[in-house]
């Protein structure tokens, strides 16, 4: 089965790839250029359903559908001073630059010292190089000003870029502009990237998936239910609506007399199921159909123990706020939850980053938390939160919210900035401000 790989940038290049990878007998090139970068987004939401990897031809329209998180999996041609050879050749053919004059140039996205072994390795030692790496958050408009303002002030008597749209609008200002294209060799290195990663998600689709479903406080609701009779209707009701979801996902439905049911299946059927961890239709129906309280962890692993392993730890995330979550643990520690939710958070429970160890222990929360933290924040695009934002992000009390927010005040992580008057009767809610440089 070939894999579908959409490939997305300025028409011409899109072309290079695709003939490129034309002799890659695994991989299916969808073509997908667009006019300009700005149009990625666009892009990729229209291919997205057809592929299985997006293969970008440049690191600034890669960059923009990663902070947009497709669900995908992503490459991109790499640009290195190799690429650089061609460009000084038709610097001399076009008679731009002298063999024995120096070359007074700005280059954008290529790195200063790729830039300097290509040319120490040219013999071209009279040089004035300016460079502008690529970073994320450069935006055309930046690159564009960078080469411009250097010719315009006779600091350069050519520009080289990367960039397709930057490259025209240059030539559209008389700029002397020359344009960087990637060669054969890196092409072939991004499409066997592409065919590595397009193994590894068939691999990743088969790990084992075990969700847990556990009904929130049964022993109470038995006692308070109206009769044995209810208590076994629901219980008919249920088992009717796992018989259903075990035959549309092909799962293994396993039983317990404990209020607890488990299911097995694949991570590829679960990622389906849940529209890629971000919905959570079983609890869903099993919460409006029964009117109880249930909660469910989902485990991924490469064995059964491994994956009900995690299960146990997501299934104790959903409960930890009072229950009826569900809550989805990778092999590697990614976290995903509570889905279902508007604010559907992906975070790591584990770190090697000693800061960020330190800041927990200091102020006595887990790793995993301080990353939840920063996951919600950056979803909801602030650093200031108040202690109901984020209750409702994690899907927990009001009062284990403010215990968290008291706990990142007294170490001095957050500080209070301001007051919030809810709608209705009630005391302001405080605004505090986060203060966890460097993980934002």
């Amino acid at each position: 089965m070939n894999l579908n790989v959409a490939v997305i940038g300025p028409s011409d290049l899109v072309d290079k790839v695709v003939e490129v990878g034309s002799v890659f007998q695994e991989l299916h090139m969808i073509p997908a250029p667009y006019p300009h970068e700005q149009d990625t987004l666009e892009v990729v939401a229209r291919v997205r359903e057809q592929a299985d990897i997006l293969l970008f031809t440049g690191p600034i329209p890669y960059q923009l559908a990663l902070d947009s998180e497709p669900g995908l999996p992503m490459v991109h041609v790499q640009y290195s001073g190799t690429t650089l050879y061609k460009v000084l050749f038709d610097f001399y053919r076009t008679q731009l630059l002298e063999m024995d004059g120096e070359i007074r140039i700005s280059v954008d996205v290529l790195l200063r010292h790729e830039l300097e072994e290509q040319l120490d390795e040219l013999g071209l030692v009279r040089r004035q190089i300016y460079v502008k790496p690529y970073s994320a958050g450069t935006r055309h408009e930046d690159l564009v000003a960078f080469h411009y303002e250097l010719w315009s002030q006779g600091l350069v008597a050519a520009t080289v870029t990367c960039v397709t749209s930057v490259y025209q609008q240059l030539v559209e200002l008389g700029v002397p502009a020359f344009r960087v294209v990637p060669t054969q060799s890196s092409i072939r290195d991004v499409l066997n990237r592409a065919l590595l990663e397009g193994k590894s998600l068939r691999l990743s689709s088969t790990q084992m998936a075990i969700g847990i479903l556990n009904i929130d406080h049964f022993e109470r609701v038995v006692k308070e239910a109206a009769s044995d009779y209810e208590v076994q209707r629901k219980k008919i009701i249920l088992q009717q609506i796992l018989i259903d979801f075990g035959e549309e996902t092909q799962s293994l439905i396993n039983w317990t007399d404990s209020g607890e049911v488990s299911f097995i299946t694949t991570r590829g059927i679960i990622e389906q199921a849940t529209r890629k961890f971000e919905q959570a239709p079983l609890l869903l129906e099993v919460m409006e159909r029964l009117q109880w309280k249930a909660s469910i962890g989902i485990g991924l692993g490469r064995t059964a123990n491994e994956a009900e392993g995690k299960a146990r730890e997501a299934l104790l995330k959903a409960k930890a706020g009072g229950g009826g979550n569900c809550f989805l643990m990778m092999q590697d520690g990614q976290v995903y939850g509570p889905m279902g939710s508007e604010l559907t958070l992906k975070y790591s429970a584990r770190s090697e980053d000693p800061e960020l160890i330190s800041m927990a222990k200091k102020a006595g929360l887990s790793v995993g938390t301080l990353n939840r933290l920063i996951s919600l924040c950056r979803r909801l695009d602030t650093r200031a939160l108040t202690a109901a934002q984020l209750a409702e992000g994690f899907g927990i009390t009001l009062r284990s919210a403010r215990r968290i927010m008291a706990a990142l005040e007294k170490y001095e992580l957050a500080t209070i900035v301001g007051e919030e008057q809810p709608v209705g009767r009630g005391r302001p809610r405080q605004i505090y401000a986060l203060h966890i440089d460097g993980f934002f």
